[in-house]
């Protein structure tokens, strides 16, 4: 499939268009992809940025992709297969590459003109879910042409996704080139110089939504190196940096308080917990309180206009995340959900806010 996966690439001499997510993982493979294409063609692919918060019923983009005669798309991290009947319309008229790493939920190869590469299709020694898309996008990519000095961009989506442990001989050779982003106390981990510019680049979806997450797209693809994001020495790099500071003293403030307004249910080990925030913080405040009480299902939510959009979390394995999300969206109206057995998420229309935690709570 990775061989697969780099003819589509070899054939994106025009007309290509890319569609990435808002977090380190998915921005780090858009880069990686980006620049392959413009190194092997000469131009950078069109790209759009979408979260997963909403990709399930949002449409817009979907219809602006289909109204351009494109040649051909490639979706990187996204798992668009749990409802895979926008993709299908885009497919009739453009060859369609999808690399993702989510569980699979339905085969996009058995339609025409889709290549759908996903680790879960073939065995491993690594886990498939932490065979991030980033690190299976620079070895599509390295097929192709020598793209060693974009490394560090699948380092940024190995941290992103917490595999760091899987993939600690890779990022070794990252850290023999930049030794400062070893160092902290979990160097393969969050606490490390390189979990700090994951920070950063995911910062600028959780301040500014979709235009900060393209703001952080466009810094990867303008870095010489991950060192230009982590002294911010380029504009873009300062003004992710100012989001950063901004974005984490609010989290900080609902970490150190959400046992006083989270609805929490001691037998089953599961916490509600809304957020009123100003910054789209769900997925950072998940993660963070997933590790520190890793037997305990969170679920945090923020409504956003007439939706509400959900992270899912659980640490220790006894709840699979992605399977709940999917139960507890289905039937509901302009609602998806899925995801990893560590974490997931949700969009649902606020209307149906109680049916959904009532579906969580029978799960």
């Amino acid at each position: 499939m990775i061989e697969k996966a780099a003819e589509f690439i070899k054939g994106c001499n025009e007309k290509t268009v890319l569609v990435y997510d808002i977090d380190g993982d998915s921005i780090g493979s858009a880069a990686i992809v980006s620049k392959t294409i413009e190194r092997l063609f000469g131009y950078v692919p069109q790209a759009f940025i979408i979260s997963h918060e909403l990709f399930a019923v949002d449409k817009g983009i979907f219809k602006k992709i289909n109204d351009k005669k494109i040649k051909n798309i490639i979706i990187v991290d996204i798992a668009i297969d749990e409802d895979p009947k926008n993709i299908l319309e885009i497919a009739k008229k453009s060859k369609v590459l999808v690399i993702d790493h989510h569980q699979i939920r339905n085969d996009l190869n058995k339609f025409d003109n889709i290549l759908y590469v996903n680790p879960f299709f073939w065995k491993s020694e690594i886990e498939p879910f932490k065979y991030c898309a980033s690190k299976l996008t620079y070895d599509i990519c390295s097929k192709l042409t020598n793209i060693e000095d974009l490394a560090w961009l699948a380092g940024l989506g190995i941290i992103n996704d917490y595999c760091g442990e899987e993939w600690k001989e890779f990022l070794d050779k990252i850290y023999a080139k930049y030794p400062v982003l070893k160092k902290g106390s979990e160097p393969y981990s969050f606490d490390s110089n390189f979990g700090l510019i994951n920070h950063i680049i995911t910062s600028g979806y959780y301040h500014s939504g979709n235009r900060g997450g393209k703001i952080a797209y466009e810094e990867c693809l303008e870095a010489s190196s991950p060192l230009d994001i982590l002294y911010a020495k380029t504009s873009k790099a300062r003004l992710l940096k100012v989001f950063y500071e901004e974005v984490q003293e609010e989290i900080n403030k609902v970490v150190d308080d959400w046992r006083s307004y989270a609805e929490i249910y001691e037998d089953k080990k599961l916490v509600f917990l809304e957020l009123k925030t100003e910054f789209a913080i769900k997925s950072p405040i998940s993660t963070i309180l997933g590790i520190r009480n890793p037997n305990y299902t969170f679920v945090i939510f923020r409504r956003k206009g007439n939706f509400v959009n959900v992270s899912l979390r659980r640490e220790d394995g006894k709840i699979d995340c992605g399977k709940l999300a999917m139960f507890a969206t289905k039937d509901l109206e302009n609602a998806g959900g899925g995801g990893h057995t560590p974490a997931a998420g949700a969009s649902i229309m606020a209307k149906d806010l109680e049916k959904f935690k009532e579906n969580v709570l029978i799960f």
